[in-house]
Formats: structure tokens, C-alpha cells, sequence
């Protein structure tokens, strides 16, 4: 009797956890059936949402570069240009109101291309001495234009790069229009780390860097030492002077 009881009470035991193991399984499958559709449902509601994004790009640099001497004598070099390329996108989002809330669809993108300031920098050496001065301010100044040439051929591919960034991004479904702020954030951090973006973007500073390398070696430190005044000057202070 005593075994009877103890099984019994097992039965009654497991008959509890299977009526409440039941119930938790009737619980998950009314939620799978009522979130679920609900979700796929905001999904496909939004689709039709989707629209053809105007995306322009602009170059907005200015290129007349601040020329500016040395304070003091420079070490190695006669001159150099310091710039910084900056790319800033501004994109405009609609809410349209649908059933249980809004879909928040892209519509349009800007992208503008920005180095703030050129800046040529001379060694202050060069104020006396103009031969000098003109041949070292010239190679600078090509280090200005092959950037810009750069930029400027790459237009269409970062518009492109942009463009297969924005065709996958979908229209987003939320409950509060408070949300689209968030949204916008979530969208150009997406647009910004797209791998097309990404490649342009390196694709142009490396186009930059063998441009300016080939400035570089093109010999106009030679030039330089051909001014004869400025080439007495410049022995005192070292054999070996190049222009950046």
C-alpha cells in the first residue's frame, strides 16, 4: 500500500506538470500565431511603401588653398599640404500612418563632399627668394588640383556605391512616430557601413595617395636648387632638401 500511495502520488504529480506544461504550450502557440503575423503583416504592410531614392552628391570644397609661411625654419622639406576630407549625409524620411502605427520610408539622400580648408604651408625661407618660392608654391598647388580632379572623377561611383546601399534598405514599421528619429540614426549608420560606401571611400583615398606619391617623385626638388640664390642660402643649412 505504502508503493501504491507513492505512485499515486507520482501520478497525480507528473498529470499536474502535464497539464501545465499544456498550458504554457497553448500559451506560446497563441502568441506564435497572433506576434507573429502581426509582425509580417507591419512588414508586408510597409513593402508598398518603398520608393525609388533620389540620392545626389555634391562636391563642395573649396579650392583656393590658405597659404601660409612657416614659423619656423622646416626640417627636410620646403613645403607641404595639409587637408582633410570630410563626407556628411543628410537623408529625409517619411511617416506615412498605417494601421496600429506609421511606416518610415526613405525617401532621399545628400551627400556632401567637404575638405573645410586646404593649406599650404612654406618654409619661411622662401619669402627672399622667388624663383624659389614659385616652384615649390606650383608643385603645392598641384597636390590641390590632383585631390580635387580625384573627387570629381569618382562622383557617379560614390552616387552608385550610395545608391545599392539605399535599395536595401526597407521601410521600418513603428508603433510611435517618436521612434523615426531613432530610425534615421539606425539607416545612415546602415548606409555609412555598407560595404559599397566603404570600398569608394578607400578607393578614393588611395587614388589621393598614388597621386600625390607621383607629384612627389617627379623630380621638382631638382628645379629647386637651379634658383642659385636661393641654393647658396639653403647649403648652410643641409644637402638634402625636398618638397612634400
Amino acid at each position: 500500500k505504502i508503493m501504491e500511495i507513492i505512485l499515486l502520488k507520482n501520478i497525480l504529480k507528473n498529470k499536474v506538470n502535464f497539464v501545465s506544461d499544456f498550458n504554457l504550450y497553448k500559451f506560446f502557440l497563441v502568441c506564435f500565431y497572433v506576434f507573429i503575423p502581426f509582425a509580417t503583416f507591419a512588414e508586408d504592410i510597409c513593402q508598398k511603401y518603398k520608393f525609388d531614392v533620389d540620392v545626389n552628391v555634391q562636391n563642395k570644397t573649396v579650392y583656393n588653398p590658405v597659404i601660409k609661411m612657416s614659423e619656423e625654419n622646416m626640417v627636410g622639406k620646403m613645403g607641404e599640404t595639409l587637408y582633410q576630407t570630410s563626407y556628411a549625409s543628410k537623408i529625409l524620411l517619411i511617416n506615412i500612418p498605417v494601421k496600429n502605427g506609421f511606416c518610415v520610408s526613405l525617401r532621399s539622400i545628400d551627400i556632401d563632399i567637404n575638405v573645410p580648408e586646404f593649406t599650404i604651408i612654406l618654409d619661411k625661407r622662401l619669402k627672399k627668394y622667388k624663383c624659389a618660392y614659385d616652384i615649390v608654391l606650383s608643385h603645392e598647388q598641384d597636390h590641390v588640383n590632383v585631390n580635387k580632379s580625384v573627387i570629381n572623377n569618382n562622383i557617379d561611383n560614390i552616387k552608385k556605391a550610395v545608391l545599392s546601399a539605399v535599395s536595401a534598405i526597407n521601410p521600418i514599421f513603428i508603433t510611435d512616430s517618436k521612434d523615426a528619429e531613432k530610425i534615421q540614426k539606425e539607416i545612415q549608420e546602415k548606409i555609412e557601413s555598407f560595404k559599397d560606401v566603404k570600398d569608394i571611400q578607400q578607393k578614393i583615398r588611395t587614388e589621393m595617395d598614388k597621386n600625390n606619391e607621383d607629384i612627389d617623385m617627379r623630380g621638382d626638388s631638382f628645379n629647386v636648387w637651379k634658383c642659385e640664390d636661393f641654393y647658396k642660402e639653403m647649403k648652410k643649412f643641409s644637402d638634402t632638401i625636398t618638397i612634400d
